[in-house]
């Protein structure tokens, strides 16, 4: 496949050669100033300044400012975040995370902070156009190894998009051997029911000639999973779960996806693992031949539910909350009695925030954290 890289201008991450204009116009921007400040109000912002001023690669920007932004927040927002599985990505190969997806910024910003510290090529980041809401925040991202999946196209915008997408992604694996990371599914999940969508496995095959199977095994995708004890964002799904429910015409707007971004970085996480499989390509190559394409994603796309529900790490509050829905004991040998309580009151605390049907809203919140139990496990 012949690629000219400037039909990705649109979409892919700066370039080493970017960094130096791109800073200085993100220290010009007031919002950028403030967002810093937000996050480290102990930090003069001219510290911030002169760090960024000495940073003159992508690699500088992620190991200098982005990895201590990210630690920093795990310091102050989290109990911990463990990492398994780097064993399975051994440097040379470019790899293909497909993960689940449960807060917007920290889940790919854990991972490259993990990856970066032991020595790994980071990973690009596929991130959404809705959520680029301020060209600073564009400027940022893509300072940080970042590409633009368009959202909200008309049918043949769409068709275009995805075709670009595709390319890109099959160029930075297969022939610069860089590593994407991209969610399983569009948007994160609402309700802790992870399932990969078939649309997404057709996009990454769209600019390939070969069948179903051999151009997914090309990608050498690797599932990544990622479990927080807390979904930092929990009870603002649940809200928009809700409302969407009530009024079928709801959306969010700007001003949710901004205090969705700040929230995911600043509420509760307790501990956090992510977890990287084996890659699948010689398992997808062995799988039976479906009926027709649309039918073959969908296996496939079971079979990397398989494989992301086996790398979750369960918490106290999932056992829990999957007893309590289930009306059953199945799960009390893996929590005490004052873990029950402690989820006990935490679900009530948080139901505090709802109006409307609260009952149908704690339902919903439970939800959230049982689902990997029953994913797992089974119901």
């Amino acid at each position: 496949m012949e690629i000219n890289e400037t039909e990705f201008d649109e979409i892919r991450p700066y370039y080493d050669s970017e960094v130096d204009g791109v800073i200085d116009k993100l220290l010009s921007e007031s919002g950028f100033r403030k967002t810093v400040k937000y996050f480290f109000p102990d930090v003069p912002f001219e510290v911030t300044e002169k760090l960024l001023r000495n940073v003159h690669t992508i690699r500088d920007f992620q190991t200098q400012f982005i990895a201590r932004l990210v630690n920093g927040l795990e310091k102050m927002y989290t109990n911990g975040v463990t990492f398994n599985g780097l064993e399975n990505v051994p440097e040379g190969k470019g790899y293909l995370f497909v993960s689940n997806h449960r807060d917007i910024i920290l889940d790919s910003a854990f991972l490259n902070t993990y990856l970066a510290q032991h020595g790994h090529q980071t990973s690009e980041i596929a991130i959404g156009s809705n959520l680029l809401i301020f060209p600073w925040i564009t400027d940022l991202v893509k300072l940080n190894r970042t590409f633009v999946v368009k959202r909200n196209l008309s049918v043949k915008e769409l068709m275009v998009s995805s075709m670009i997408q595709s390319k890109y992604i099959r160029h930075t694996i297969i022939d610069k051997k860089t590593s994407i990371w991209i969610a399983q599914r569009e948007g994160r999940t609402k309700n802790g029911d992870d399932k990969t969508q078939g649309s997404v496995l057709k996009m990454f095959n769209m600019a390939s000639s070969g069948d179903v199977l051999s151009s997914l095994a090309e990608m050498n995708i690797v599932p990544m999973t990622i479990s927080y004890e807390y979904d930092p964002v929990d009870v603002y799904k649940v809200i928009e779960q809700y409302n969407k429910k009530i009024d079928p015409e709801f959306k969010k707007n700007k001003v949710d996806d901004v205090a969705g971004m700040r929230n995911g970085l600043t509420c509760k996480k307790g501990r956090v693992n992510i977890t990287l499989g084996k890659s699948v390509s010689e398992e997808i190559l062995k799988m039976p031949k479906a009926p027709n394409k649309n039918i073959q994603y969908e296996e496939v796309a079971k079979f990397l539910d398989r494989k992301i529900y086996d790398g979750y790490v369960l918490y106290p509050i999932n056992y829990v909350t999957a007893d309590i829905l289930s009306g059953t004991k199945r799960f009390e040998s893996f929590y005490t009695k004052d873990d029950e309580k402690n989820v006990r009151d935490y679900i009530e605390e948080q139901s505090k925030k709802f109006t409307g049907d609260v009952e149908l809203q704690k339902k919903m919140l439970m939800e959230i954290y049982a689902n990997p139990v029953f994913n797992k496990l089974g119901k």
